[in-house]
């Protein structure tokens, strides 16, 4: 099995299933684990409520963003679009995308509302995939009703302070650097799909949710990734209808692989993000 030659210095991996919606601190999931010479050891999981209470969206935000920045030995993996098509960007790089990213966009509908105008300006067509999205097979577009607000949340109140205060390193757009903590962008149907466990309907109340989530994690736990899934993260994972907590799992896998992996990426990655199934 290939291991993290790459990135020696990681001792701890984060999943961590986003939200941008105004009960994030239910919605936001992270999975501690640790990685092995074995494997991943999936050790804790827990939402943002769990540890810092019923708190607000933006307080949530903070939180989490303090949190990453905290862990220079940490790599973590977080399930929001990390950059927009190449088409309808207007900065040369990355970095200056992101520096510049409130000036050109007011909040999450003014956002979603501008990105649609001008890709349909430029395409034809109001929705755009980047070359990732299309790549590892994501659901959605960055500007897509349903994941809109957590591409704007995660570049604006993540993403964009970790960039400016220099407090972590954001691949593949920025260099590993031993001092600074590792964000990845992660997609879990992405990597279901590249492991073919996905399963349509695996989040929800009812009797074939529950079994679908189970079924997962005993694929996932067969995956020569994972060496081991503590009881009460398997427990939290089956027993959590919305399949957050689940997400932050597979999160943590698809970080790990990610890591294991180091891809050589063309430049197109370095300008609109780069999924790492």
């Amino acid at each position: 099995m290939k291991t993290m030659q790459n990135s020696p210095s990681i001792s701890l991996i984060y999943g961590i299933d986003f939200s941008g919606s105004q009960v994030a601190c239910k919605k936001i999931w992270i999975c501690e684990s640790i990685p092995t010479d074995k494997g991943l050891k999936v050790q804790k999981c827990w939402n943002i409520k769990k540890k810092y209470g019923n708190i607000s969206l933006n307080s949530s935000l903070k939180k989490l963003t303090e949190f990453i920045a905290s862990n220079p030995g940490a790599a973590f993996g977080l399930d929001f679009p990390f950059g927009l098509p190449k088409i309808i960007v207007d900065e040369p790089n990355w970095i200056a995308f992101i520096r510049k990213f409130p000036e050109y966009y007011d909040g999450p509908c003014e956002f979603r509302q501008k990105c649609q105008d001008r890709a349909l300006e430029l395409t034809g067509k109001k929705e755009l995939k980047r070359v990732a999205d299309i790549e590892a097979k994501s659901p959605f577009c960055p500007c897509n009703l349903w994941v809109f607000k957590q591409t704007y949340y995660g570049i604006n109140n993540v993403l964009r302070p970790l960039v400016i205060e220099e407090s972590a390193k954001i691949l593949p757009m920025q260099d590993q650097e031993n001092s600074k903590p590792l964000v990845l962008e992660i997609c879990p149907a992405s990597t279901l799909k590249d492991l073919n466990l996905y399963f349509t309907g695996y989040k929800g109340k009812n009797n074939t949710s529950k079994e679908l989530r189970e079924k997962i994690l005993i694929g996932l736990k067969k995956e020569k990734y994972v060496m081991e899934i503590d009881p009460k993260v398997w427990k939290s994972s089956i027993e959590n209808a919305d399949g957050d907590a689940l997400d932050s799992v597979i999160a943590a896998i698809a970080t790990y692989r990610g890591l294991c992996s180091n891809p050589d990426l063309d430049d197109i990655y370095k300008l609109e993000g780069y999924i790492y199934v």
